[in-house]
């Protein structure tokens, strides 16, 4: 539901981004896993030919280049996992990598065979794996591959000239003259994966623009969940961008996917606050697709905007919460506990007519509390998001508006902290006793400066444990937050003033 920031940008290119920044997003986190396990796996051939064939190798010069270029690939492996950069240097990032892997390969060519070693030929997994699992436009697959390809000759023939077991090669025809072939195969080889993976991105890219449900035409990917996807389309029939959720799955049935899916559909398009997502339509097609065309936000989840820019100003978050504590104050008038409530689903709009205008997302675990407990077999059961979800939900009790309340307090902590309140890196035992714990950590103590006193107690009391100790729902939240002395606007100007900012110090790719 989400676009880039720029939103400068023509229709054209944003589009083109969204595909190209999700492909590639993508395709470097599994070329990363799979080449750094891939190059440690190969310390076995290194040893293997230096007790078969090589067996003047300084075997312990080749391992310590296998282990420090697995660790390069590691590294670069994190970074895929991690990063929120931009397209370019997430390109540049991966260039480098490649580039120092293939020059520590080429010093331990240089031990094993030189200009005669078997690992000659080892660019070609570079670029076959490269072009497969990375398909991109040919520019960037050169300003990827290239450096690589470079540095392993450099590397290859500078150690060589350099080192006194194998200089002698540069003297023999023969050696330089394989040496060369090799060189010129390579080089093709390169030239053909460039080809290949521009095809292939190209194939893609034609297939984003051929896809349809119904009367939408999909553009672009921007995200996938655990069992969604999100795509930008075009609405042919009123000429308009959305975003389409989409289910794979045949509808209807005992499948409890289907039914919550339809039940988001249903609840969401009810709902008339300006802060809660609008939901256009909702079906599914022929072949199974079950899908919800809402409307297409541009800008930033709130998860995405602090991991990319840091803890907000004060106002800012508060500004924040206080509107969708406005999306939640009509749902529980109307008996419904969104039971999701985490940075994630909460999603902050960038154009200029309404920057940091916030947007209640996902309303798929919707508790309706009108309904018996059991009902289609969604309730009674331990769903949301551990790091945010309120005690009783969290022991699969049933949840209140109250629960929402915990949701909304502990995404404020987020936003004023960087982190939530309970750490769920350590599994589900440990952020329970967290989540059971008596007091939490204050937002003072984290964010490492004074807040005022009055906000810690509005947190204290929306993080409380039980219940009955917390605001009733989010109404009583949002009057406790007007209520706040001390603290002036976060005003419209400097919301535009950011996002300004943002656009030109090269934001993080969302959407992908």
């Amino acid at each position: 539901m989400g676009g880039s920031t720029q939103d400068s940008a023509p229709p054209g290119t944003r589009l083109r981004a969204a595909a190209d920044g999700g492909d590639f997003v993508d395709g470097m986190r599994r070329a990363s896993g799979i080449g750094a396990v891939a190059y440690a796996v190969f310390a076995g051939f290194d040893v293997l030919l230096a007790l078969l064939l090589y067996r003047d190798a300084r075997l312990d010069l080749v391992i310590a280049c296998r282990v420090a270029g697995t660790g390069v690939l590691f590294g670069w492996y994190f970074y895929a996992r991690a990063t929120r950069a931009s397209l370019r240097s997430m390109i540049a990032a991966t260039a480098v990598a490649l580039a120092a892997s293939t020059g520590l390969m080429g010093l331990m060519a240089n031990q094993l065979g030189g200009l005669l070693s078997p690992y000659v030929h080892g660019l070609a997994f570079y670029y076959v794996g490269v072009a497969v699992l990375m398909p991109s436009p040919w520019r960037r697959m050169l300003a990827i591959q290239l450096p690589a390809h470079l540095m392993f000759v450099i590397a290859l023939g500078v150690s060589t000239w350099v080192d006194g077991a194998h200089a002698a090669q540069w003297a023999s025809r023969e050696a330089v003259t394989r040496f060369a072939i090799a060189a010129v195969i390579e080089t093709a080889l390169l030239a053909f994966a460039t080809l290949s993976a521009h095809t292939l991105w190209a194939s893609r890219a034609q297939l984003y623009r051929a896809r349809r449900l119904g009367r939408y035409r999909l553009q672009a990917p921007l995200g996938h969940g655990g069992m969604n996807e999100v795509w930008l389309a075009r609405d042919d029939n009123l000429a308009r961008d959305v975003a389409i959720k989409v289910l794979h799955g045949a509808p209807g049935g005992d499948d409890d996917r289907w039914q919550r899916f339809e039940r988001e559909a249903q609840v969401a398009s009810s709902l008339t606050s300006p802060h809660t997502v609008r939901i256009y339509d909702y079906g599914a097609s022929d072949d199974g697709i079950t899908y919800i065309a809402m409307e297409y936000l541009r800008g930033l989840d709130l998860a995405d905007l602090v991991g990319g820019f840091g803890p907000l100003d004060v106002r800012r978050a508060i500004h924040m919460i206080r509107q969708a504590a406005r999306s939640l104050a009509e749902a529980h008038e109307r008996g419904l506990v969104h039971r999701d409530i985490k940075p994630a689903n909460l999603f902050a709009l960038s154009s200029a007519d309404a920057p940091d205008f916030v947007k209640v997302l996902d309303f798929g675990l919707v508790r309706e509390l009108t309904r018996p407990v059991d009902d289609h077999g969604l309730d009674g059961q331990t769903l949301g998001t551990p790091a945010y979800m309120a005690p009783e939900q969290f022991l699969g009790a049933d949840v209140t508006a109250a629960s929402d309340v915990y949701g909304l307090g502990a995404t404020l902590f987020f936003l004023l902290t960087g982190g939530p309140p309970c750490d769920d890196t350590d599994g589900d035992a440990a952020l329970w006793r967290q989540h059971a714990t008596p007091r939490l950590p204050s937002v003072r103590e984290r964010r490492g400066e004074e807040v005022p006193a009055a906000l810690e107690a509005i947190l204290a009391q929306a993080l409380s444990k039980h219940p009955a100790d917390r605001y009733p729902d989010a109404s009583a939240l949002l009057r406790a937050l007007d209520d706040l002395p001390e603290l002036g606007p976060w005003t419209q100007a400097e919301a535009a003033s950011w996002w300004s900012s943002a656009r030109l110090t090269s934001p993080p790719l969302v959407g992908g």
